[in-house]
């Protein structure tokens, strides 16, 4: 191969990159509910898709009690990973990190749901609505 050929190929790598981090942010965006924002950021300049517009719900039950749970400050940090990229893996950490908390706490727990949810805005009008972005049923394994 001429030096000048090489050259030009190497000058491709870059665009080559970046062109396969957006197709891959979009195909996690919309197969799995990835925040725009994150994986590339390829929607941040075009959607309101970030943590401040998205919010995870816990809920759980057990004999005698059927409850919402506020996310604690101790399991932020899991419900913000959640929130941004909600997969099994992150919602299963957080699961797992809610049983543990409420069995610390010597509060009975059988099953327990996560909802993942966001903020959308009207076009036109910009009201806001929440969309459900993924629910997560978990069982607590006694």
């Amino acid at each position: 191969m001429k030096p000048e050929t090489v050259e030009r190929c190497w000058a491709t790598v870059p665009a080559a990159l970046l062109v396969l981090v957006g197709i891959g942010q979009l195909g996690l965006a919309h197969t799995v509910g990835l925040s725009s924002w994150k994986g590339g950021g390829f929607g941040m300049f075009a959607s309101l898709d970030a943590r401040p517009f998205r919010h995870v719900r816990i809920f759980v039950e057990a004999p005698e009690r059927s409850e919402e749970l506020t996310v604690p400050p101790s399991l932020e940090a899991l419900a913000a990973s959640a929130e941004n990229l909600p997969g099994d893996h992150q919602l299963e950490q957080l699961a797992q990190g809610v049983v543990a908390r409420e069995r610390r706490r010597q509060r009975p727990i059988a099953n327990g749901r996560l909802e993942v949810w966001r903020v959308e805005f009207a076009p036109g009008s910009l009201a806001p609505s929440d969309r459900l972005v993924r629910t997560y049923t978990f069982h607590a394994a006694p």
